[in-house]
């Protein structure tokens, strides 16, 4: 049914009609979609833009002489679907008419007595796609943006035909793979080639002369030089596909949301032979009940977090960001090489690498030449581009070849004393205006800065591993940090295509903190007798990709105790320090599990983890779940209180995109508010009415309380 990009737009889009008389064919209808706005705000589908276009279908029927309709967007636009800002708060009543409303207007297109074509010129989502599968024919630009069914990502289902008309196209299993394993897989959205050969697309066309190609190929579909692609998709390894795709949404989803079983419900009955009409109805009933389910009011408002209100950056300073010509990088190792490649790639200025030990610079070139190699091998970019790349990274044992940069990152290991010393070191050789920034996961900002000459020039700039995946960078202020140096990271996040949400200078931050106490939980029940993926295994029942104990796999157990640490050393009474995980910690070990064995235990975790079972029954499943959100939930109204961040908003949009916290949770806040919790344990709800990052920006910047 589709997606809007932006929440709640204001642009309407209509359906504008024209014609053309055609030598060849005789008189063809064009249809443009188009919202009056450029590529930055694609069209989208509301009430009134189905109007328009319904109105535009009539128009076009009604003319005698047309032989042929092709339909198009705006340019570089096809259409990114259906406006979110209208599923807000929608009853039964409301998404039955909505679902009903765009198959009756797709319907008029799709029964038009002549050959139709839908020259999908750019980004096609959603909506838009469906739209596009009710033409007889598609072409599909080289140069399109990108091509999805992202709604089982929203906890809704395609439900203007696509989990109908998809599998008649483009078979069964491609079905399977673009509406449900593919939002299933954070939203993977399908470049043009590969829109193409998933069978989304007959034609694939150059974009230099798109749409005169894609006006020769209606001129031939209707003189009958080009037949109609005959659609009778082979039921194939459908069972074994169709399996597949339920055992990936357990894996991904653990049924918290009913969205993707629903969807490959649908998909199925049309694979079999379904009749349209019924499976349309199946359609409108599904969407009747998922649309004003707890998961999808969820989803609709954490893509309003994500996509529209962290991008606005209500929190930046009006302060000019200083002009990054040189970055700098202090530490090579798994942490610093990513952000090296990552820097390197979106600024395109020269880049120095340093650390005191030459064997991890020297990996660390590699790891960046890699990436380059790497997307040249996929046409993404030019071998002499990447070349050029490559003549801009300096490796260096020595701290003065930051001498000219204007932004230096830290990304050494977690100790305080090493990282003033750094600080203290790059003072030294940079100059007054060079912004100093620091990736550590907790440490206080404040602390590193105490003995600079301009500690206002020190700003927390956290990322979260994967760099290349994660879109989150915390931003910490202290006290100190000027305007200039916190505008300059957040134009350096949005240069680095990261979503920056700022936070005040406390241990652990935001996410970093809230994980903590979940780990602390999740940990106790461990240590109370429960199993390891027991424990992981309950948790991942909210819908949570991976469980704590996995998750800890990936943070690493060095990392997380520090942090724990660090935590227990601020707030003793919230935050104990657990001696098993410490254990960990100091094993040399990777995590809990051996995964060479699959989900397994290393015998040295489970030989020298304490249990204590005197008198302490075993933890349920779902007390195991409750522990854990109810521990999350008193942390975050300390931190609210204490003015960590500005909003509770900042907390889900952080969980949201530093910890993969699915969308259709809406974060951590938005559940519990849904879920009742808030008003049980606090009286009220944490997500006020007004958004006070953005009713007053020019007070809601967090600091050091």
């Amino acid at each position: 049914m589709g997606a809007d990009l932006n929440v709640a737009s204001e642009l309407v889009t209509s359906c504008k009609v024209t014609y053309l008389d055609s030598r060849e064919a005789g008189r063809l209808a064009i249809l443009t979609l188009d919202n009056g706005a450029d590529h930055r705000k694609p069209n989208t589908f509301g009430e009134r833009s189905l109007a328009s276009l319904r109105a535009a279908v009539e128009e076009v029927a009604a003319q005698a002489d047309v032989k042929g309709l092709l339909l198009t967007g705006k340019p570089f636009v096809f259409a990114a679907g259906a406006d979110l800002g209208a599923f807000e708060g929608m009853d039964e009543a409301g998404a039955r008419e909505a679902a009903r409303r765009g198959h009756d207007v797709f319907g008029r297109l799709r029964d038009l007595a002549f050959p139709t074509l839908a020259a999908i010129n750019g980004v096609c989502m959603g909506g838009a796609l469906e739209l596009a599968l009710h033409c007889d024919y598609r072409t599909l630009s080289a140069s399109a943006a990108g091509v999805a069914f992202p709604e089982v990502f929203l906890s809704i289902v395609p439900a203007w035909g696509g989990t109908q008309l998809t599998p008649a196209i483009a078979g069964a299993v491609n079905a399977l793979t673009v509406i449900v394993g593919n939002p299933l897989s954070n939203n993977r959205v399908l470049r043009a080639e590969q829109a193409a050969q998933l069978g989304l697309a007959d034609r694939l066309l150059p974009a230099t002369d798109f749409f005169e190609a894609s006006l020769a190929t209606l001129e031939s579909l209707v003189t009958g030089q080009l037949p109609l692609p005959a659609r009778d998709p082979s039921t194939d390894g459908l069972d074994e596909a169709l399996a597949t795709a339920r055992r990936a949404a357990d894996d991904r989803v653990h049924g918290a949301t009913r969205a993707p079983y629903v969807a490959i419900d649908l998909i199925e009955f049309a694979a079999r032979g379904g009749d349209l009409a019924e499976g349309l109805r199946r359609e409108t009933e599904a969407l009747a009940e998922l649309l004003p389910a707890r998961q999808a009011q969820a989803a609709v408002y954490s893509f309003g977090l994500t996509q529209q209100r962290v991008k606005r950056q209500p929190w930046r300073p009006a302060a000019a960001p200083r002009r990054i010509t040189k970055v700098g990088i202090v530490g090579a190792g798994l942490m610093g090489a990513q952000l090296g490649a990552l820097f390197l790639q979106r600024f395109e200025v020269p880049l120095v690498l340093t650390d005191i030990d030459a064997g991890v610079l020297e990996q660390a070139r590699r790891h960046i030449d890699g990436e380059l190699d790497q997307r040249v091998a996929k046409g993404r970019l030019r071998p002499g581009k990447a070349d050029h790349l490559k003549s801009l990274v300096t490796t260096s044992t020595d701290v003065a070849d930051h001498a000219g940069a204007d932004f230096v990152l830290e990304a050494v290991a977690e100790d305080l004393g090493v990282k003033q010393r750094i600080f203290g070191d790059l003072e030294a050789v940079v100059d007054a205006g060079c912004i100093l920034a620091t990736n550590t996961s907790g440490l206080s900002v404040t602390a590193m800065a105490a003995g600079l000459t301009l500690p206002d020039r020190v700003v927390g700039f956290h990322f979260f591993n994967p760099v290349a995946i994660l879109p989150l960078v915390e931003v910490v202020r202290t006290q100190a940090t000027s305007d200039e140096a916190l505008a300059t990271a957040f134009a350096a996040a949005t240069t680095l295509r990261k979503s920056a949400v700022p936070c005040a200078d406390t241990p652990g931050f935001v996410v970093n903190r809230l994980l903590t106490r979940f780990m602390g939980a999740c940990g106790q029940a461990v240590n109370h007798g429960s199993g390891f993926a027991e424990v992981d295994d309950a948790t991942k029942e909210l819908g949570l990709p991976m469980g704590p104990f996995e998750l800890l796999g990936l943070v690493g157990p060095v990392v997380a105790a520090h942090v724990a640490r660090t935590l227990h050393e601020a707030y003793p009474d919230r935050f104990a320090l657990d001696d098993n995980f410490q254990m960990l910690a100091s094993s040399g070990l990777p995590g809990v599990y051996d995964w060479s064995k699959g989900l397994v235990p290393y015998r040295e975790v489970t030989e020298r983890w304490r249990v204590s079972d005197v008198g302490v029954q075993r933890m349920t499943a779902a007390e195991i779940r409750e522990a854990a959100v109810e521990a999350v939930a008193d942390e975050i109204v300390v931190m609210l209180d204490e003015g960590v961040v500005a909003d509770a908003r900042d907390i889900d949009t952080c969980l949201l995109l530093g910890a993969g916290w699915p969308f259709f949770l809406g974060g951590i806040c938005k559940y519990l508010d849904q879920t009742g919790v808030s008003q049980k344990r606090f009286g009220r709800a944490l997500i006020g009415a007004t958004d006070r990052a953005i009713a007053r920006p020019e007070t809601s910047l967090p600091v050091e309380p």
